[in-house]
Order: C-alpha cells, then sequence, then structure tokens
C-alpha cells in the first residue's frame, strides 16, 4: 500500500495540500497589503518574488500528494469492495 502512495501517507498528503492553501492565502494577503497600503519601491520586487515565488514553491509538491490522495481512495475502494464481497457469518457468542 505504501509503494502504491509514492511512500507518502494520506496525513502527509493532506498536511501538504493544507499546506499549500495556507501559502497561497498569505502570498494574497501580502500582495493585497502591498497594494493597498502603498509599499517602498524598494520593496516591491520583494513582495512580487514573495507573492509568486512561494505558491509557486509550494506548488510544486501538489501533483505527488494528490496522486497519493487518489491512490489511497483506490485502495480504500478495493478494500471495501473485498470485503462486501465476504459471506456474512453469525458471531459465535451469538446463540
Amino acid at each position: 500500500m505504501v509503494a502504491s502512495m509514492n511512500d507518502r501517507t494520506w496525513t502527509r498528503a493532506c498536511v501538504d495540500c493544507c499546506l499549500a492553501a495556507v501559502v497561497v492565502a498569505a502570498a494574497v494577503g501580502l500582495l493585497l497589503a502591498a497594494a493597498l497600503a502603498p509599499a517602498p519601491p524598494a520593496v516591491l520586487p520583494l513582495v512580487v518574488l514573495a507573492g509568486v515565488g512561494m505558491p509557486m514553491v509550494v506548488a510544486y509538491q501538489l501533483p505527488p500528494a494528490v496522486a497519493a490522495l487518489r491512490a489511497h481512495r483506490r485502495l480504500a475502494t478495493a478494500v471495501r469492495r473485498d470485503l462486501a464481497q465476504l459471506p456474512e457469518t453469525a458471531h459465535p457468542f451469538d446463540r
């Protein structure tokens, strides 16, 4: 199961996706703050670099995380399908 998930756990893949969302929100906030409160001209290149560069760096980790989440869903569906094919049996203590 782990080998098919590209050595990522479900939790790590979720953390990567949530981190990407937080970084994009922070970058939007940074760019919005720089636009609303006039930033010094010397700082604008750094703001643009951070506002565009941070999401690009984090987006690099998203495809493996999404692939791991999809692989986990496929494996969980396969396990549920296999479990559904098992016959129902009575519990040994039921009489």
